[in-house]
């Protein structure tokens, strides 16, 4: 039995090494008739031969075991496919659910896609000034200093392990672990540590309160403006302050982009994936589409062409997906609301494909992008605008509130977040009032200041109305909740938290509650830093000593020295780790494995242990394959926009 079974392998072995060595020449014959093709010499043909049949095992494995199974998974990614029974085409219902949060499959995705974004806007900044303050410490010259970078970077070999991090487990026990014991004894010795520790546990738990709140999808009421208007209130106030300069310019620029991408993005996903679609997105989206072409083409970009294409083949995809699965006939009058939106943008992204840039050709482009938007303004807005929605800004920019009944619950659940006005104007009128400093200048200076300082009073204004109207909003509830004698459930943790200050008994739970789980993966993720330490200190290294020494002589401080010095000169390694450790928070999966319990399953589950959950552990193939694409539009998009911004603060040597 055991011959046999050595035997089968065998010639299962010899079957692979033949159908590598002819699929490798032939990949190889293949490369050299293209080459032929292009009519290159007889030398040219057989390095091309030679070259591409040697890296020809590497090119099979990856068509088969890479492209092929992507490729399976985005058209699974449009089926009801689950493992073992048949394959059932739905369209875009898989991306529908997931984006939208409907049911429990996209409440549990939008979930676990908070908690990404949590580890990677708070666990990459702390990750990384963990790593840079260990490289500070280890660029010194001193005596057992290899010592101690064995002893720094140990994490690494060791952080992957399950037995560590169920060492960690023990370690963050609430009563009696090793780090709560420790954080109680320097408390005890020293009371200037005990208040600063139990105001950090204070801190933490309100915010992880209020972030949890907005993960179960508690109405915000008007605090929903004032992330708008406090990010425009930041980047006005950073233009208004001192003199005019290029860099000024470029933040207004990248500002106004980088919202605008991020709505785009938020507006696309949730428009199309609607049943049926509105056709005012399809407008919006051709209008983002022109106005991105003729940017490009302004600026001699290669891109155009590649932003052509695809907005082409969009339109190409929605009329065969979505118009699919809406809720009337092709044949019938309703059809025209969609198939003319469709064919004005294809003709107009046609039409820019045409020709040479002329000036009237980029007038008449820009004439119909701005009719786009009139469309969408005209669709959209009254919508958003009537019944005295418009009266919101009176209120706060006079600090007055928008509430009506304060002791209606359901008015407060319901009728009252409905009946307000998207978040997304706002952000518009943000991207408006950048673009409008960016594009005024040096050219019209007064007209520059008078829309900074008013824009800044607008934004200023709505941030400290809507805060207020929030606050209030907030009380409403526990109003209610109080005369009725029943708890809150309105952001009932974030209420829990600050109702009273922490006492000397409290520690924190980290592995026993939802407020602290997250708290507790970041805190492993900074101990195993020690790869991004290694990064930072080849870059300390480095940096010239002369230039310290240059400004040493002239005076300035320590602090001066690193952020005008050292921080410009490890810039690339700094934007390395960033991108790395940005990529590595949103595929978090190993460590929540191994962590999690079913108090803090929900709590601590990223989008990469989803999927890995709905996949294999249910077998639901196309749910799983849609989260993954999902996924990887978000890491591409990222990742793109870094590397495109990164040009005004990475600083590479010429």
């Amino acid at each position: 039995m055991a011959s046999e079974a050595r035997g089968f392998t065998l010639e299962w072995a010899l079957y692979t090494v033949i159908f590598i060595v002819v699929s490798s020449v032939i990949l190889g014959y293949l490369a050299q008739s293209i080459a032929r093709v292009f009519k290159l010499s007889k030398a040219e043909q057989r390095k091309v031969f030679w070259g591409f049949t040697f890296a020809g095992p590497w090119i099979v494995g990856f068509l088969i075991f890479v492209l092929g199974p992507a490729l399976a998974s985005f058209y699974y990614s449009f089926t009801d496919y689950k493992l073992g029974e048949e394959i059932k085409w739905i369209g875009l219902d898989n991306y529908r659910r997931l984006l939208l949060s409907e049911g429990r499959q996209g409440r549990q995705f939008n979930t676990s896609m908070l908690n990404s974004f949590y580890y990677a806007l708070l666990g990459v900044p702390l990750q990384i000034s963990a790593a840079l303050a260990m490289a500070i410490l280890l660029n010194k010259d001193i005596r057992g200093i290899r010592i101690f970078r064995m002893i720094f970077y140990m994490p690494v070999i060791l952080a992957g392990g399950p037995a560590i991090l169920l060492a960690w487990r023990y370690m963050l026990a609430s009563n009696g672990g090793f780090v709560n014991e420790a954080m109680r004894k320097l408390a005890d010795t020293f009371f200037v540590f005990d208040y600063l520790y139990r105001l950090f546990i204070y801190l933490m738990e309100a915010f992880n309160g209020f972030y949890i709140g907005i993960m179960r999808g508690d109405p915000l009421g008007p605090l929903k403006y004032t992330m708008p208007a406090f990010i425009a209130t930041l980047l006005l106030l950073a233009l208004a302050r001192g003199e005019w300069s290029k860099g000024k310019r470029v933040l207004a620029w990248r500002g106004a982009q980088l919202i605008g991408i991020a709505i785009s993005f938020w507006l696309v996903a949730k428009g199309l994936t609607r049943q049926p679609i509105n056709p005012a997105w399809i407008w919006a989206g051709g209008g983002v589409a022109l106005a991105s072409i003729l940017a490009l083409a302004y600026h001699n970009r290669r891109e155009v062409l590649y932003v052509q294409i695809a907005t082409l083949i969009s339109v190409v995809a929605v009329a065969g997906l979505a118009l699919d699965h809406a809720d009337f006939e092709l044949a019938g009058s309703e059809a025209w609301r969609y198939l003319i939106p469709l064919a004005a943008v294809g003709a107009a992204v046609g039409a820019s494909l045409a020709g040479r840039w002329t000036r009237p050709k980029v007038a008449a482009l820009w004439a119909v992008t701005g009719l786009f938007g009139l469309i969408v303004l005209a669709s959209l807005a009254p919508d958003q605008f009537d019944r005295g929605r418009l009266e919101i800004l009176t209120r706060y920019l006079t600090f007055g509130s928008t509430i009506k009944h304060k002791a209606d619950l359901d008015y407060l659940q319901t009728t009252y977040p409905a009946w307000l006005a998207s978040a997304v104007w706002f952000y518009g009128l943000a991207v408006a009032s950048l673009l409008g400093v960016a594009l005024l200048d040096t050219h019209y200076p007064r007209a520059r200041r008078a829309v900074v300082t008013g824009a800044l009073v607008f934004f200023a204004l709505i941030t400290a109305g809507s805060l207020l109207d929030g606050w209030r909003y907030f009380d409403a509830f526990l109003d209610v909740a109080r005369a009725a004698g029943k708890p809150n459930y309105h952001f009932a943790l974030f209420h829990e938290a600050v109702a009273e200050f922490p006492d000397k008994t409290r520690v924190p739970l980290w592995m026993n509650s939802e407020l602290w789980s997250k708290p507790s993966l970041i805190l492993i993720t900074m101990w195993s830093s020690g790869t991004g330490m290694l990064i930072f200190l080849a870059a300390l290294k480095g940096v010239p000593r002369a230039l310290y020494e240059a400004a040493e002589v002239d005076g300035a401080s320590a602090i001066q020295r690193f952020f005008r010095i050292t921080l410009p000169m490890i810039s690339p390694a700094m934007f390395y780790n960033v991108v790395i450790g940005m990529i590595a928070a949103l595929q978090t999966f190993e460590s929540i494995y191994i962590l999690q319990t079913p108090l803090t399953r929900d709590s601590l589950s990223s989008a990469a242990f989803l999927l890995y959950s709905r996949t294999f552990t249910e077998l639901r193939i196309g749910e799983g394959a849609a989260m993954s694409w999902i996924l990887v539009a978000i890491i591409l998009t990222l990742t793109i926009l870094q590397f495109r911004y990164s040009r005004s603060w990475v600083h590479y040597e010429s």
